[in-house]
């Protein structure tokens, strides 16, 4: 007969097993919902009773706390919902649950195609997006919710001219109107120049989260 705590225990595995596949449903429900008229609902996915919710984006800076997440998915983030395209997929999850089941982080490598109008209604332009996702992920309420999302901007370019020859869009800084945004944490688009790094990096096991800023360094191979 199995005992009471072993059976404590195998219902802790199978939370955190489970917690992985909601994770994996949370993000591609993220990613779906990653277009123009849906832009604002975004929040509906983030920890927003946490006070350190945050988004990084790129070199565009780290949004910290609902409201500054409410101004960049509500309004900096608007387009016009006509001609303007954002599909960016996920590909080879990476989830580490944590051993207490009430973190997990993930790592996302995600190429994506755009179609992007230029202000004053001229025609889109076709653009690559390639980068990764690297997320913290806390439990709140019964649901998993994205607490701390990255955006790795590696590729941002004109299909056209490719990532080689077109790099207008490899370093673009805050948008407009940006108040009280950190400055970015990591920025390593591909240039001619750029050294690549393995960055943000399969998420290792763990036993309880802390602020350790492991999606900005590079791949540990090994013995874990």
């Amino acid at each position: 007969m199995m005992h009471s705590d072993e059976m404590a225990a195998l219902k802790h595995e199978v939370f955190r097993l489970n917690a992985a596949r909601e994770i994996q449903n949370l993000m591609g429900t993220y990613t779906v919902n990653h277009v123009p008229k849906n832009m604002h609902d975004h929040i509906e996915l983030f920890a927003m009773d946490m006070p350190d919710v945050s988004v990084e984006i790129g070199d565009r800076g780290v949004y910290v706390g609902p409201d500054a997440l409410r101004t960049l998915f509500a309004k900096q983030f608007a387009m016009e919902l006509k001609g303007n395209m954002l599909i960016h997929y996920l590909a080879s999850p990476m989830i580490e649950v944590a051993g207490d089941g009430k973190t997990a982080k993930g790592v996302w490598r995600s190429p994506g195609i755009e179609a992007v109008r230029p202000p004053g209604g001229a025609k889109p332009v076709a653009l690559w997006s390639f980068g990764a996702y690297a997320c913290d992920f806390i439990y709140r309420a019964g649901r998993w919710k994205i607490w701390h999302l990255h955006w790795f901007r590696t590729v941002k370019s004109s299909f056209a001219d490719g990532w080689v020859e077109d790099l207008s869009m490899a370093f673009g800084g805050p948008l407009p109107g940006s108040i009280g945004v950190r400055p970015p944490t990591y920025h390593n688009p591909y240039t001619p120049d750029a050294v690549q790094d393995s960055i943000p990096p399969c998420p290792r096991p763990y036993q309880t989260w802390q602020d350790d800023g492991w999606a900005t360094r590079e791949q540990i191979l090994g013995p874990r």
